[in-house]
């Protein structure tokens, strides 16, 4: 199979799943705004009137401006919605494209291939195609991430350090909770390069992490002027962590908005409202005196509260939540039929449990670059589990994770593990 001329082409190899993809969006895209779509747009709108966030004291820096910033020339040419959602078919494709040619740089041709169709396979990713969100466009950073990775550490091409670093930051960018992850890569970083300076893969990450933050820079300088704080990537993460820290029982740490709707088309979500009510409405009514960073302090003081007071009930949240992240169950007060999507996680899961032990027998016959991918994606997920998260947020992480599981499975299970004959005889 790997002789057809057809499979040298990766681009080609996987065009059906571009077909499929762009078929998806013909099908299902409408132009009713759901969620966080218009929230998108509406920032794309500011960048266009030259600016990003009001100014104080209502402040709005709930996202990023990573995908805002890709949808200004949507928004300045009037574009049909569906182009975005077309534009996202065409993310998707290369996502699985870049995957399978960082895996092909270290696994067998069908052991890459097998892995990349399990990634273009993942239904649970299809529902973000037709919509105006950063998931599709958010795997697509993280596979060319992955791919520019691996031939930054094997090789001297100065160009794919660049394109490691101006793509992590633009990760940290459309997602801010990847502009934490760069802190504590570059504490590890530092770390490393304590303990040995002369390792050229120890150099080549501070390269990349400079570029990162370089990359980042101009927005976090724009922060600092708005809100008069270092390192401050948003206004979102005080409500996420108040709902995480929810000490009430029965209420698991779902993110839920602040007129308790999140699942009024729930067949529980009349019985819902009350309980919830009953709950927060106080919390609610008092944070809403605030607005923007003052309001985002108003939820963090009070979420910190709740954890001093419940520690014990925020890690019940903390494992509820681990398992939201991959099945998205449980959710607070919600009916769900969760059959669907597990037997795809739960492979993911036991692969990477299998992996992780692998991974720790055989820490120091790691390359580099896949301990990279590894940290990475291990300090995205554990911040992941500590604020409301949802299998969206887990879904963005698949590529990496599966980068990293197919070199484990590749070298650990099918080469490195072998008997001793001189200590059997």
């Amino acid at each position: 199979m790997r002789n057809l001329k057809f499979t040298r082409n990766p681009y080609l190899l996987f065009s059906p799943f571009l077909l499929l993809f762009i078929v998806i969006v013909l099908f299902f895209h409408t132009d009713t705004m759901e969620g966080d779509e218009s929230g998108y747009l509406y920032f794309a709108q500011n960048l266009l009137h030259g600016f990003y966030s009001p100014p104080a004291p209502g402040i709005n820096l709930w996202w990023g401006p990573g995908y805002p910033l890709l949808l200004v020339p949507f928004q300045a040419l009037r574009l049909p919605l569906i182009s975005i959602s077309l534009m996202n078919a065409v993310f998707q494709y290369l996502s699985v494209v870049f995957l399978f040619k960082a895996m092909f740089y270290f696994v067998p041709f069908r052991r890459a291939l097998v892995f990349s169709l399990f990634w273009a396979f993942c239904f649970s990713s299809y529902r973000y195609l037709t919509l105006i969100l950063t998931e599709p466009f958010t795997v697509f950073l993280i596979s060319l991430l992955a791919l520019s990775l691996v031939r930054a550490f094997n090789g001297s091409i100065n160009k794919y350090i660049i394109l490691s670093g101006f793509i992590l930051g633009y990760i940290a960018l459309t997602k801010v909770i990847f502009g934490y992850v760069l802190l504590f890569l570059l504490l590890w970083n530092v770390l490393l390069l304590i303990r040995n300076r002369k390792e050229t893969e120890y150099r080549k990450t501070s390269l990349i992490l400079l570029i990162a933050f370089i990359t980042v820079m101009p927005y976090l300088l724009y922060t600092y002027n708005l809100t008069g704080r270092f390192y401050y990537w948003g206004n979102s993460g005080g409500m996420s962590l108040y709902w995480m820290s929810n000490p009430c029982e029965n209420e698991y740490g779902s993110w839920i908005n602040e007129k308790f709707k999140q699942n009024e088309k729930n067949p529980v979500a009349g019985r819902s409202i009350p309980l919830l009510k009953m709950n927060h409405q106080k919390d609610i009514d008092e944070v809403i005196k605030y607005k923007g960073v003052q309001k985002d302090d108003a939820y963090k003081r009070i979420a910190m509260q709740n954890i001093k007071n419940h520690p014990v009930k925020y890690a019940k949240n903390v494992l509820a939540n681990i398992s939201c992240l991959l099945f998205d169950f449980p959710l607070t007060y919600t009916y769900q039929r969760i059959l669907l999507k597990i037997w795809y996680f739960s492979i993911v899961y036991t692969l990477m449990l299998i992996s992780l032990l692998l991974s720790i027998f055989n820490w120091r016959n790691i390359p580099f670059f896949i301990k990279f991918i590894f940290v990475f994606a291990f300090i995205y997920l554990g911040g992941s589990a500590l604020l409301s998260g949802a299998s969206r947020q887990f879904i963005i992480m698949v590529p990496a994770l599966l980068v990293w599981i197919s070199y484990i499975f590749d070298k650990s299970i099918l080469v490195k593990i072998r008997f001793d004959k001189t200590k059997l005889q």
